[in-house]
């Protein structure tokens, strides 16, 4: 702030706001990608854990009857 102040609109180069443009592009390139590297290692993660993907809570037709479309019309 002091810069700006003390030396005036020319106290930086030309073309700093251009760098900073591309830098920033490029940090937030990196960003995505590791996102998605970590997506890709939480769905390994998941996978090599082996659990069902869901659990059966309660079984509305126990196999005692079976479903037919007589008996629930």
């Amino acid at each position: 702030m002091y810069f700006a102040l003390a030396l005036g609109p020319q106290w930086a180069a030309e073309g700093v706001f251009m760098l900073f443009a591309v830098l920033f592009t490029f940090i937030g390139a990196q960003f995505i990608g590791m996102g998605l590297l970590g997506e890709y290692i939480g769905r390994i993660y998941n996978d090599v854990r082996a659990r069902p993907r869901y659990f059966v809570q309660q079984v509305i037709y126990p196999e005692s009857t079976p479903f037919t479309e007589e008996s629930h019309q």
